[in-house]
């Protein structure tokens, strides 16, 4: 899916809350602003091409299968910003943005020594409706029930933007890791950009080019408790679920977050450039984005722990009744 087609997508998600916003009885002192940092937990599918002859590992199998999967850790950091509005002291309306890495090792027919090591990149964007299941805000005296941390839950939709084509990490044969790069066998980079490929020339430069992106549709839902410290600055903790759909015709949407591995051609090249031909074997047989098991819904979901920082733009009184 190209770029035009992408901003089309987030358009439409972003639609529904400005129109929502034109209507209201806007007032500044509702809009609020936030950043946040937390960890993602990515589960894709094991058998990308549906034919048990690959295999993949996602980040949080680390915990079961070891050194086989050479990931280190279960989750992978995330970040992001959002900006909301507040109707009332129960209903907010949120537009967010959240960066995230995930990270998988592919192997063939079970060979853990034949495993390729791939990062992907991502931003997921989305419109969620928040409601308080207690009313909240600043409660000082004469504020009533208005409390000061109160549980939410939230639901709405979005849309994940990835690379089609993953990033080439480390690589490992029946000989072990690649000695061209070191006991660990790494090749590209570990922290990979949205739209972007880091590549290395016959002569081992490192240069950055542009990549085709990929559109994924999900249906966010999430659980916290919100903390409002100050009138102007809130903390909340959050654990959103996000619930991925897949199309059913080539080109169109595709859940598989992770991407495909290298095309032939760049199979080809890598092994040329870097003249290793007996590790050729280790790329052989992956599949490409375009190759990816689609799967209407249900087999690919994402997991996020993320803490925010909250700021007003305006000191605002939840509505309640001043006497002089």
């Amino acid at each position: 899916m190209n770029r035009f087609k992408i901003s089309l997508v987030v358009l439409a998600l972003a639609l529904p809350m400005f129109a929502t916003l034109a209507k209201a009885d806007v007032q500044s002192d509702r809009f609020e602003f936030g950043v946040n940092a937390g960890v993602g937990f990515y589960v894709g599918q094991k058998d990308p091409l549906g034919t048990g002859v690959v295999s993949r590992i996602q980040a949080y199998d680390v915990l079961g299968f070891g050194h086989k999967s050479d990931l280190g850790w279960p989750g992978i950091e995330t970040f992001g910003f959002s900006f909301g509005y507040r109707f009332d002291t129960y209903w907010h309306l949120k537009a967010q943005a959240t960066r995230q890495r995930v990270c998988y090792a592919e192997y063939l027919n079970n060979d853990y020594q034949t495993r390729n090591i791939y990062y992907n990149a991502m931003w997921h964007m989305d419109v969620m409706a928040e409601y308080n299941l207690l009313s909240y805000g600043m409660k000082e005296s004469g504020s009533g029930a208005i409390q000061k941390v109160v549980p939410y839950i939230g639901f709405g939709l979005g849309v994940t933007v990835y690379n089609k084509e993953s990033h080439l990490r480390k690589v490992y044969a029946v000989d072990g890791p690649m000695n061209n790069f070191g006991s660990k066998g790494c090749i590209y980079t570990c922290y990979p950009r949205v739209g972007m490929q880091q590549v290395y020339d016959k002569n081992l430069n490192l240069s950055w080019k542009p990549a085709e992106t990929a559109c994924a549709l999900y249906v966010p839902l999430a659980v916290g408790v919100k903390w409002r410290i100050n009138p102007n600055v809130q903390l909340k903790g959050t654990f959103q679920y996000q619930l991925y759909f897949s199309g059913n015709k080539p080109g169109g949407l595709n859940s598989n977050l992770e991407g495909g591995a290298y095309s032939q051609d760049k199979i080809d090249a890598l092994v040329h450039n870097l003249d290793i031909p007996a590790h050729k074997n280790t790329f052989e047989g992956r599949p490409t984005f375009d190759q990816l098991n689609k799967q209407i819904v249900g087999a690919n979901h994402d997991c996020m722990f993320s803490v925010s920082a909250i700021f007003n733009l305006g000191r605002w009184y939840e509505d309640r009744l001043i006497t002089y």
